[in-house]
């Protein structure tokens, strides 16, 4: 939900990492002046955008099967976390 002290930016940037620990993908505003907040936590940096283009490539390589990335099991959930993150 919305983050309703809009004249808080620490109670928001908190709120906003919780939202992302969370697994949640954005969040819903109130004021203008929360939108670059909100863009900053969860656009995806140039080292997510980077790990989902090396797990995409590897997944096509895989045929779909589970393999192992930097000694993480990728499976399809991963594979479609990063397809997400690319289409973002």
């Amino acid at each position: 939900g919305p983050t309703i002290a809009f004249d808080k930016p620490v109670q928001l940037h908190e709120d906003l990492m919780a939202a992302r620990a969370l697994g949640m993908g954005g969040k819903l505003c109130i004021h203008p002046r929360q939108l670059a907040s909100v863009r900053e936590v969860f656009t995806p940096s140039e080292a997510d955008i980077a790990w989902a283009n090396e797990v995409v490539a590897m997944a096509e390589h895989h045929a779909g099967a589970v393999f192992s990335l930097d000694g993480q099991m990728i499976d399809q959930p991963v594979i479609e976390r990063a397809r997400r993150v690319l289409q973002s």
